[in-house]
């Protein structure tokens, strides 16, 4: 219970910070609101109103081997619940969308992010924002159900490398400390 529990709150830690690590963007250029309308025209906002709504279930998933244990029920919903209240208030940041605008426009120049936008605001592409959660949930579902096989495999290699990473660590540590004597 507990490896799955650590499992967890490193996921969710991991997904925090690297949403939160996305590089400052630049002085906002036609390309950035470009990137910024095409983050429009693709409902950014409501695919990550979706994640987030995603999240308790996705953490309590991780948990269902505990499912037959009312006592842990509870608490597992205050975890998640807690855990989605952080992540969300990184989906939710007016930053993250303007990092991820500045990364789409490093990624393409001001004509490809206006063909992408035309295609968005086409039948196709409205089409295919509209499938999007459902797509987006089945692919999802696929890779959980592709992932349970493996997932004690996961743990055994987490164990193994543990305590190799954690020695290498220290290393790092003691490069990195002053010299003796130094002040």
């Amino acid at each position: 219970m507990y490896r799955k529990l650590a499992v967890v709150v490193t996921c969710a830690f991991v997904v925090s910070h690297a949403l939160g690590a996305v590089a400052e963007p630049k002085a906002e250029d036609t390309k950035t609101r470009l990137a910024i309308e095409l983050m429009q025209a693709a409902h950014f906002d409501r695919n990550m109103q979706l994640m987030k709504e995603q999240i308790p279930a996705m953490m309590e998933k991780q948990f269902d081997s505990l499912a037959g244990c009312d006592a842990v029920q509870p608490v597992m919903k205050e975890f998640s619940g807690a855990v989605a209240d952080k992540v969300s208030g990184i989906l939710d940041s007016e930053d993250l969308k303007i990092d991820i605008a500045a990364v789409y426009a490093e990624t393409f120049s001001e004509d490809e992010l206006r063909g992408v936008i035309a295609f968005y605001e086409s039948p196709l592409g409205k089409k295919l924002l509209d499938r999007m959660p459902e797509l987006m949930q089945k692919s999802m579902q696929i890779s959980q159900d592709r992932m349970k096989p493996i997932m004690s495999d996961m743990q055994k290699l987490g164990e193994q490398y543990a305590s190799r990473i954690k020695e290498a660590s220290k290393t790092c540590k003691a490069s990195s400390a002053p010299p003796a004597g130094a002040k």
